[in-house]
C-alpha cells in the first residue's frame, strides 16, 4: 500500500511540472509527447501491471485506475497513448510465450520497448476485417487494421487476425512499412486527422499475405473472447474520462478564483461533488467481482456523461478564449469526445446515449418492490440511492431559490484552544506568539502555529487517500449538514474501548425514525467532560496503549451503505477507537469523500435529531484537515 502511494505521488509530481505546462504542445507535437512518454519511462511507470519478476511495479488494479486518472488529467494524449503500451505488457504476461516475454517485458517499464496494440477491429459485426490462414510454421495474415495507435512511437504493435472457424491469433508484427522476402507486405496509411491527440499518430495499416510465424504468436483466444474481455473490463477505461473530468474541473476553480460570480463556484461545487461520487462509486464497484454488467455499464455511461458535462462547463466559463484551438478548454473538451469512443462496444453505445438523453438508469430510477430490490447486490441498491439522493438534490435545487435554516438557539461544539488541549502524540505544539502590542503598536496581534489535526478539526480525504481531495476542496454546500446524535455515554462508561454497532443504530432508529440520508452521525459518548485532563482525555495504560470508544466497523459500513450519511463526528480524539491503529472509520469515510470531524464538545446540548451544523474550515491549499469552527443550530 505505501509502495503504491510513493508511486502515485511520484507519477503526479511529474506530471505536475514536466507536463501540465505543456500539455497543448503534447497535443499536436509528436516530439512533445515522445518527451512525455520517456519520462515515464525514466520513472518506471510504463508496465504497472507486469510482476516484480519482469520489471513491473506488480500493482493492484484501483492502483492502476487511480494512475490512469492522473495521466489523463493532465493530458490525453499522453494518457491514450501509454495506455496502449500497458495494455500490450498485460497481454504478454498473459501468454505462455516465455521467449517473447523474455524479449519485451524487462525493457517495457523503462520505456527502451515500446509496444503498441491493433485488435479493436475484432469488435466489428460481420466478416472480419484482418484474417488469418494456418500455414506452415505459422499463419498468413490479409486484411486491414484500422486503428493502430503510436507510429513513429512504438517499434512493433500486437495485430489480431480472426481464423476460419472464430479463433483470433494474436502475434507481434512490426509497426512500420515492411516487405519481407516470403512476398508479404505491411504498409501503413499517413495520420489520421484527429479532432484531438493528433500527435498520437495514428495510423491504418493493411496486410497481404504477411507470415506470423508461431514464434511471434502470443495466445490463441476463443472465438467471441474479445466481447467478453470488454463485457469483465468495462470499468477500465472510465479512468480515462474521469481524469478529464478532473482536467476540466481544474479550469473552473481556476476561473473560480479569478471572476469573482457566485455562479461559477456554485457550478464548480455542484460538479466537484457528483464527479467525487461518481468517482468513489466506481473504485467499489471494482472491488465487487459480481456487480452486474448492468451496473457496470452505467457507471461507464456516468463518467463520460460527466466528462462532457464539465468539460463544456470549463469552456463557458473561459467564454471567447476558450474557441481558439490552443486553449486548455478547448483541448479538454475534444479530450472528452475521445474518451466517450475509446474502448466502445455497442452496450458502451447504448448505455452512454440513455444517460445523454436522460433515460438511463441513473436519471430515470424505476421505483421497485422490496422484494425485487432484494435481487441485487449490496453495491447496487448503493447506486441507486446515490443517484438518487443526487436527482433529489438536483430537484430541490431547481425548485428552491434559497434554503431556509430555523433555530431557535446556536451552540459551539468546538473547544477553545490553547497551548495545553490535549494532543495526539508527535502532533506539532499549539504556539501563540505576541507580535505586535495595542499599548506599543497601536493594535494586538498574535501569530499562532498548531497542527492541521489539533483541537476540534476536521479530516480531509488526502489524510489517508493519496488522489483523495484536501481541505480546501470540499464546497461550501457540504459544510451545512443535519445531525443526528447517539448516545453511548452509558457502555463508554462501563467499557472504555466500546465502539458502536449496528444494534446501537437500530435501537436508536426504533426510537427517533430512521436515520435522513445526507445526515453527519455525531456519537456522544461523554469523553468531552475529559477534555481538561490530558491523561484521562487519552486513557494511556502501563503499556503505552490508548482506550476510548468510537465507531465499529460493520455500524460504519452500514450508515454509509444502508443509510447515506454525509459523515460522522466524536466527541473524542478520534472516530476510531484508542484501540484501532488502522484508522479503519477513517479510511472508509474520507473513501467516499464524507465529513470527519473529532474533539467535539457540547454534544450534551443537541437534541437526538434536528440540529443542523455548520462547519467552518481554514481552507489550506491541500490542507489534510483544518482545525474547525463547528456550530449547531438548534430548533
Amino acid at each position: 500500500m505505501k509502495d503504491n502511494h510513493s508511486l502515485l505521488e511520484t507519477a503526479k509530481s511529474y506530471l505536475l511540472k514536466e507536463i501540465a505546462p505543456q500539455a497543448n504542445e503534447i497535443d499536436h507535437n509528436p516530439n512533445a509527447l515522445f518527451h512525455a512518454l520517456r519520462g515515464l519511462g525514466e520513472l518506471n511507470l510504463m508496465a504497472l501491471r507486469v510482476p516484480r519478476y519482469w520489471g513491473g511495479k506488480e500493482v493492484i488494479e484501483q492502483t492502476y485506475g487511480r494512475f490512469q486518472e492522473l495521466v489523463a488529467r493532465y493530458s490525453g494524449a499522453l494518457a491514450f497513448l501509454q495506455t496502449q503500451h500497458q495494455s500490450a505488457a498485460s497481454m504478454l504476461v498473459a501468454s505462455s510465450n516465455s521467449s517473447l516475454q523474455e524479449k519485451y517485458l524487462p525493457r517495457m517499464s523503462n520505456a527502451q520497448v515500446l509496444l503498441g496494440v491493433g485488435f479493436s477491429q475484432l469488435r466489428r459485426s460481420g466478416e472480419s476485417l484482418t484474417v488469418a490462414t494456418v500455414v506452415p510454421g505459422g499463419y498468413q495474415l490479409n486484411g486491414v487494421v484500422p486503428w493502430v495507435t503510436g507510429w513513429k512511437f512504438f517499434n512493433e504493435f500486437i495485430i489480431a487476425a480472426t481464423l476460419p472457424d472464430g479463433r483470433a491469433v494474436f502475434g507481434v508484427v512490426p509497426l512500420l512499412e515492411t516487405h519481407q522476402e516470403s512476398g508479404g507486405t505491411l504498409t501503413l496509411s499517413t495520420p489520421a486527422q484527429l479532432a484531438a491527440m493528433t500527435s498520437t499518430n495514428t495510423v491504418t495499416a493493411t496486410l497481404k499475405n504477411w507470415f506470423l510465424p508461431t514464434e511471434d504468436v502470443i495466445f490463441i483466444k476463443p472465438a467471441g473472447w474479445i466481447h467478453e474481455n470488454d463485457k469483465k473490463n468495462v470499468l477500465g477505461a472510465t479512468f480515462l474520462a474521469t481524469g478529464c473530468a478532473l482536467a476540466s474541473l481544474d479550469i473552473l476553480e481556476s476561473v473560480a478564483s479569478t471572476k469573482s460570480l457566485p455562479f461559477i463556484q456554485k457550478a464548480f461545487d455542484s460538479l466537484q461533488q457528483e464527479l467525487n461520487h461518481c468517482r468513489n462509486d466506481i473504485q467499489e464497484a471494482q472491488k465487487n467481482s459480481g456487480l452486474e454488467l448492468t451496473e457496470r455499464l452505467q457507471l461507464r455511461a456516468w463518467a463520460i456523461d460527466l466528462a462532457g458535462r464539465i468539460a463544456h462547463a470549463a469552456v463557458t466559463v473561459s467564454s471567447g478564449a476558450s474557441i481558439y484551438s490552443h486553449h486548455n478548454a478547448q483541448r479538454v473538451y475534444r479530450e472528452a469526445l475521445v474518451f466517450t469512443v475509446t474502448g466502445q462496444t455497442r452496450d458502451v453505445m447504448e448505455a452512454t446515449l440513455g444517460r445523454l438523453t436522460r433515460l438511463g438508469f441513473y436519471n430515470k430510477p424505476q421505483r421497485r418492490s422490496e422484494k425485487s430490490e432484494r435481487r441485487f447486490p449490496p453495491l447496487a441498491q448503493h447506486l441507486r440511492r446515490r443517484i438518487r439522493s443526487f436527482q433529489d438534490r438536483e430537484h430541490r435545487e431547481k425548485t428552491e431559490e434559497e434554503k431556509n435554516i430555523t433555530y431557535s438557539r446556536v451552540v459551539h461544539l468546538s473547544h477553545i484552544i490553547d497551548p495545553d488541549i490535549p494532543q495526539w502524540q508527535g502532533d506539532p505544539p499549539v504556539e501563540f506568539e505576541t507580535v505586535a502590542e495595542l499599548h506599543k503598536d497601536g493594535y494586538y496581534l498574535r501569530r499562532f502555529s498548531l497542527g492541521e489535526h489539533s483541537a476540534t478539526h476536521m479530516n480531509a480525504a488526502n489524510s489517508f487517500h493519496s488522489d483523495g481531495i484536501g481541505i480546501h476542496e470540499y464546497s461550501a454546500e457540504s459544510l451545512v449538514v443535519p445531525a443526528v446524535v447517539i448516545d453511548i455515554r452509558e457502555q463508554a462508561l462501563v467499557n472504555s474501548d466500546y465502539v458502536l454497532c449496528v444494534d446501537d443504530i437500530l435501537a436508536w432508529e426504533k426510537r427517533y425514525g430512521e436515520i435522513p440520508p445526507g445526515s453527519v452521525v455525531l456519537l456522544y459518548t461523554g469523553w468531552q467532560k475529559k477534555w481538561l485532563d490530558k491523561n484521562a482525555f487519552f486513557n494511556q495504560d502501563v503499556l503505552g496503549n490508548i482506550h476510548f470508544p468510537g465507531f465499529g466497523v460493520d455500524a460504519i459500513r452500514f450508515l454509509l451503505e444502508e443509510r447515506q450519511i454525509a459523515g460522522v463526528g466524536i466527541d473524542t480524539h478520534g472516530v476510531d477507537s484508542g484501540q484501532d491503529s488502522a484508522f479503519t472509520t477513517n479510511r472508509l469515510v474520507l473513501e467516499k469523500p464524507c465529513i470527519v470531524l473529532e474533539n467535539l464538545t457540547n454534544l450534551d446540548q443537541l437534541p437526538p435529531i434536528g440540529a443542523t451544523l455548520a462547519i467552518g474550515v481554514l481552507r489550506l491549499r491541500y490542507g489534510s484537515g483544518s482545525p474547525a469552527g463547528v456550530l449547531a443550530l438548534i430548533p
